[in-house]
């Protein structure tokens, strides 16, 4: 969804706060929940390929989306923006759910943040040379850039969730993050940590997960950031 016509230049606070309240949070439109109609359509799909899903709370399901689409919209603003300014809108989101009392949201961010720094480096071996190179780049890229932004006086745990969040434009692409996401949803929605969730899943997860990311990127297409 997007709130301007032609690419306009917005700053991060207000446009962030806009897309929250009025997308993630609370998209009415005619008097109808968008997000719960989304919420039950996604549960559905996903019973409808694995009976693990059935018998979950809907409540506690659309509380983890929400998350999830907090976290989604994060790795979609660095892949459009930058580390930068990827830190400042970082920031301004864990303030933003701490001054409306939902540090819950903050907090369940950190289980799909894991989940995308995981899927930088999986199947990635230090006993292979290539692999090491790049494993190498990795670690030190996010300790430079993060002893960089604690000098700069950035909020740590802001800094860290998007470094977490590099080098995962192409493991994205492949849906290899996507994967890991799901794997982290099932495991706050205690599916226990022998469940595998199956090929269906994946698939019909792939689709709805990719679709979130796609309209983020599409509504930040639209804009520039003020600097």
């Amino acid at each position: 969804m997007s709130f301007f016509s032609k690419k306009q230049e917005v700053e991060i606070g207000p446009y962030c706060q806009l897309f929250y309240e009025n997308v993630i949070l609370n998209c009415v439109v005619n008097g109808v929940d968008i997000n719960a109609k989304i919420f039950e359509t996604l549960k559905n799909a996903l019973a409808a390929t694995d009976p693990n899903f059935t018998n979950v709370d809907p409540q506690k399901f659309n509380n983890e989306i929400v998350a999830l689409q907090f976290e989604l919209y994060a790795l979609a603003w660095l892949h459009q923006f930058g580390d930068r300014l990827a830190i400042a809108q970082s920031v301004f989101t864990k303030n933003y759910l701490g001054e409306k009392k939902q540090n819950d949201i903050w907090e369940a961010m950190e289980s799909y943040n894991q989940a995308i720094a995981r899927s930088t480096t999986i199947g990635r071996t230090p006993e292979k040379a290539f692999d090491r190179v790049y494993l190498v780049k990795v670690n030190t890229t996010r300790m430079n850039l993060f002893e960089q932004y604690h000098k700069e006086g950035f909020d740590d745990k802001s800094v860290a969730r998007v470094l977490n969040r590099l080098f995962s434009e192409d493991v994205w692409k492949k849906g290899i993050t996507a994967g890991l996401l799901l794997f982290a949803l099932c495991d706050r929605l205690d599916f226990g940590k022998d469940f595998e969730p199956s090929k269906e899943v994946h698939h019909r997860w792939f689709i709805e997960i990719k679709d979130f990311y796609e309209k983020d990127r599409e509504a930040l297409n639209k804009v520039n950031i003020k600097v």
